[in-house]
């Protein structure tokens, strides 16, 4: 998920190849003339609103996704989004702090939510970590059962006599390396 960028709202035909797609979107809608490097090019998920499923790419170099990022800026008031993609468990935690970004924004603060991170007016906000839910399905109730290792039946005895593993001593490695040495072949 490392430099990967979903453009969303693209129409797309059954005969078109994404990559080809995206390349004309970012020369065409974005004005960025050279060709970019994608290590791959993909339509994922549900179709959308509009009928539309997302296409994620992957980018070969990473100043080449910050280069499109800084101009989205001209995709605005128009059908075309393009975000960055994050693990479930950033996603999870950004979609927590979106209500007090719009919050924030609506008494006029100055917001910036970098990957799981939220800032008010340049400030870190700390929220308060939620427990996890539970979700009770069947495999999480079984594990919550298994016995720990000290609680396993039978018991296993110490073994009292077991000789401890230890390094050979520095004499006994000594003469069998000169023994390997001293062989004629």
């Amino acid at each position: 998920m490392k430099n990967n960028l979903i453009f969303s709202g693209l129409g797309f035909q059954a005969d078109e190849q994404c990559e080809e797609k995206i390349q004309n979107f970012v020369q065409i809608e974005l004005g960025i003339n050279y060709k970019i490097s994608f290590g791959n090019v993909h339509c994922f998920g549900k179709k959308g609103k509009n009928g539309v499923r997302p296409i994620v790419s992957r980018f070969v170099y990473r100043r080449e996704m910050e280069h499109v990022l800084r101009q989205t800026y001209i995709l605005k008031g128009k059908p075309f989004g393009i975000c960055e993609q994050f693990p479930p468990e950033i996603e999870n935690r950004r979609k927590e702090l979106y209500p007090i970004m719009k919050d924030a924004r609506k008494s006029g603060k100055k917001v910036n939510l970098v990957r799981d991170k939220l800032y008010i007016n340049g400030k870190l906000y700390l929220t308060t970590p939620t427990p996890p839910k539970q979700s009770g399905e069947y495999r999480d109730v079984l594990l919550a059962k298994l016995p720990t290792p000290s609680e396993q039946y039978p018991p296993v005895p110490p073994r009292p006599y077991k000789r401890p593993c230890s390094r050979l001593d520095s004499t006994d490695s000594d003469n069998s390396s000169t023994q390997l040495f001293n062989t004629k072949l």
